[in-house]
């Protein structure tokens, strides 16, 4: 093995990750050969010696996540042990129960390319401009144009799309302004507070209860981290 830990010290460990796991969600074989692949790859890329505590924790963290896995894949019920197989209504709603409406999908994947044709060249290409750079000052600068040129362009294909859209009834109003930045004298951060970039699949918006405001813009990775910290200390806490 590697930083003097041997097979035996190894199967102790995983032994104790056992142990240490009160969920007993699987069976025995399983949870030792999860905890034990588990701190075996943590010994193999650790760069110093681990403490023995830190690779116990590590197994029995690996069990956990196997039996939380698991349990959502087989549609349990969240934060619930004794529910059986396919408990979870999302589960059960995904697999077993027919959407009480199919067309509206359906109407709505045809209504939009139709919709879109009715818009003006330089009205769809200012929706393009704006979907793709999501900033309006952005997209006038992509087409060349003035920032007050593209916001006309918006509205009125926003107007001719809403008009199409819930014809033959009358569009309700608009509710709202459709703020892209927080800011026009402030650059929207490009990493958070501790480092991670604000890009791609690490970021997320959280939804805003007030209409027409976008949400927060949150660190898939620093969310991730604040999650696992909150239930090691429950778990700690419980034992």
């Amino acid at each position: 093995m590697t930083h003097g830990f041997t097979l035996r010290d190894l199967h102790a460990m995983a032994a104790a990750a056992c142990r240490a796991d009160r969920s007993l969600a699987s069976d025995a074989h399983t949870r030792y050969d999860v905890a034990w692949s588990a701190i075996a790859t943590a010994l193999s890329e650790a760069d110093e010696p681990p403490a023995r505590a830190e690779l116990v924790r590590v197994g029995w963290q690996a069990i956990y996540n196997e039996v939380r896995e698991m349990r959502h894949m087989f549609g349990h019920r969240d934060k619930d042990g004794t529910n059986e197989v396919a408990s979870s209504p999302r589960f059960r709603q995904y697999w077993t129960l027919p959407p009480a409406y199919p067309e509206d999908g359906l109407i709505e994947r045809l209504a939009l390319p139709q919709i879109l044709a009715r818009l003006t060249d330089a009205e769809r290409a200012a929706v393009v401009a704006l979907a793709v750079h999501d900033d309006y000052q952005s997209a006038a600068d992509a087409l060349g144009i003035k920032y007050s040129a593209l916001t006309a362009r918006i509205a009125t294909a926003r107007q001719r799309f809403r008009m199409h859209w819930y014809a033959p009834e009358t569009a309700p109003p608009v509710k709202g302004t459709d703020r892209r930045v927080g800011s026009r004298t402030q650059q929207l951060r490009t990493h958070c507070r501790n480092g991670h970039e604000l890009s791609g699949d690490n970021v997320y918006r959280r939804p805003n209860p007030k209409p027409g405001r976008r949400g927060e813009r949150v660190c898939r990775v620093c969310e991730s981290e604040r999650s696992k910290a909150r239930w090691v200390r429950k778990k700690e806490a419980a034992a």
